[in-house]
């Protein structure tokens, strides 16, 4: 009988005690955020367990492993990477990654993990190493393997103009880089010149010592690589070429490819 009395009242009193509902999963995305920020390893463990969103996306787009980078915590942001981190979201604001992060704070350990989950950061990995003469950078990058022949010139072009760079110049060697395609001095000067789309941006290109030069991409002048004979692209970043038409032994314009393509026509 007491018995009975003892769950009787347990039960009336649970009906009076307020209960303290439990964290909405907003909640717990931003105590996720905060034990990052903190670099609370444990923390973070226990947000994810209980329900965190390990993509959820904070200000700007970025998500907790952008945090994670940016402080350079690799054991944080191994733990992320295991629980499903996206390595590759950009945020809404640089166009960046947590890749973007880790390198630009020189926290390698975080950038070999977020390699490990990304192939397609490697050719930004290497260029950040040729860039910053730093080998180490370089070496991940190549032990990484799968970078564009392409790339791997472009990097050879960086690092043999650089004096210091001359150890990073031989390692691209060893690993096939090859020098650009050679255009002769006389075809390069007979690109220079205005060139207008209709519609559409105006580039001018320029010859200095065999080297051609664009203004007119929106990045102030850009020294362009030659991949063959009549088609360019910048050397500071890919995915657009510049080809240049040429008629009868005359260059008549340029065709634009990036996002889109463009004609244009030589102005003079």
């Amino acid at each position: 009988m007491f018995a009975l009395h003892k769950v009787v009242l347990f039960s009336l009193l649970a009906l009076f005690i307020p209960q303290t509902p439990a964290p909405s999963k907003q909640e717990l995305n931003d105590q996720l955020f905060e034990a990052v920020r903190k670099g609370d390893a444990a923390a973070v463990t226990a947000a994810l367990d209980r329900g965190a969103d390990v993509n959820a996306k904070f200000r700007y787009g970025t998500t907790s492993l952008f945090k994670a980078a940016e402080r350079g915590n690799a054991a944080v942001a191994r733990i992320l990477i295991d629980r499903g981190a996206d390595v590759k979201v950009k945020d809404t604001f640089y166009n960046a990654t947590a890749m973007t992060w880790a390198i630009d704070g020189d926290h390698w350990d975080v950038v070999r993990l977020l390699l490990a989950k990304d192939a397609d950061a490697v050719d930004d990995v290497l260029m950040a190493g040729v860039r910053g003469s730093n080998e180490e950078l370089v070496k991940m990058a190549l032990e990484r393997g799968g970078i564009k022949p392409e790339n791997l010139t472009v990097a050879l072009i960086v690092s043999s103009a650089e004096p210091k760079s001359a150890g990073i110049a031989e390692m691209l060697k060893k690993a096939g880089a090859k020098p650009p395609f050679e255009v002769d001095a006389a075809t390069v000067q007979s690109y220079a010149g205005k060139y207008k789309g209709e519609p559409g941006p105006e580039i001018t290109i320029a010859a200095k010592e065999g080297i051609l030069f664009a203004t007119g991409l929106g990045r102030g002048e850009l020294r362009l690589m030659p991949l063959e004979k009549t088609t360019f692209r910048p050397l500071a970043f890919g995915g657009v070429t510049l080809t240049f038409n040429v008629e009868g032994g005359k260059v008549t314009g340029m065709t634009l490819k990036g996002q889109n393509t463009t004609q244009l026509k030589r102005l003079d």
